[in-house]
């Protein structure tokens, strides 16, 4: 996986400006930013933690998962150290996320019983925004290599929109120049985003073709 140089090194090529002489660092470093979000959107990161409750109550704090998108499942009881796995597991009916000073928090919506206490165990499963090694304090490059270049090709075009307004805030400015640089970013941008649709369209074909039904017996026919 490339690091967030790596990938600057590369956007600066399909720019033509190694040396930083017409976009800045920060302006790369802006477009990758704007790329990695709409490509998250699209192919985020799945992930799954177990919390344990600090406090009774249906209001669970999902503070600890940085950029969280979406609560996808929760099993409410949970418990991790169980000597046998419980199946079917106990499925939360509904749920709602909703945002507490910027702070993303479970509500659930619809379940049976009392409400979870205190000490009591939460299992989730969620999706959350992919990173860059060194972007915004990301750790690791979590996107496939395979899909650099896309995100690549973006960040370039969402670079060159940046560059357009501020050459627009310039004196002297040639603006015939000025709609090149606009018309390349715009080409880039929606190369990028064509790529995100077919992405899109591809994971909606790679799903199982036919959902859990009845068995056969003697008086079904798989031929009607």
């Amino acid at each position: 996986m490339s690091t967030l140089a790596q990938l600057t090194d590369r956007v600066e090529a399909a720019l033509l400006d190694s040396t930083n002489t017409h976009f800045s660092t920060a302006t790369i470093e802006q477009g990758l930013r704007q790329a990695l979000k709409e490509y998250s959107v699209v192919r985020p990161q799945a992930g799954e933690t177990v919390i344990t409750l600090p406090g009774a109550g249906r209001e669970i704090a999902l503070a600890s998962i940085t950029g969280l998108l979406e609560v996808t499942d929760a099993w409410w009881p949970y418990d991790s150290l169980a000597s046998s796995e419980v199946w079917p597991p106990n499925r939360i009916r509904g749920w709602r996320v909703w945002w507490d000073d910027a702070q993303p928090v479970l509500f659930l919506t619809r379940f049976d019983g009392n409400q979870p206490q205190t000490d009591e165990e939460i299992r989730v499963w969620y999706t959350k925004q992919q990173t860059i090694e060194n972007l915004d304090s990301g750790s690791i490059t979590t996107l496939p290599v395979a899909h650099e270049e896309l995100l690549v090709n973006g960040a370039a075009g969402f670079a060159a929109m940046s560059n357009a307004v501020d050459m627009i805030n310039t004196a002297s400015t040639d603006v015939f120049m000025v709609g090149l640089m606009g018309t390349w970013g715009k080409t880039k941008i929606l190369e990028f985003r064509r790529g995100l649709e077919s992405m899109r369209t591809a994971g909606v074909r790679s799903g199982p073709a036919w959902t859990e039904g009845w068995v056969l017996d003697k008086w079904d026919s798989n031929n009607d």
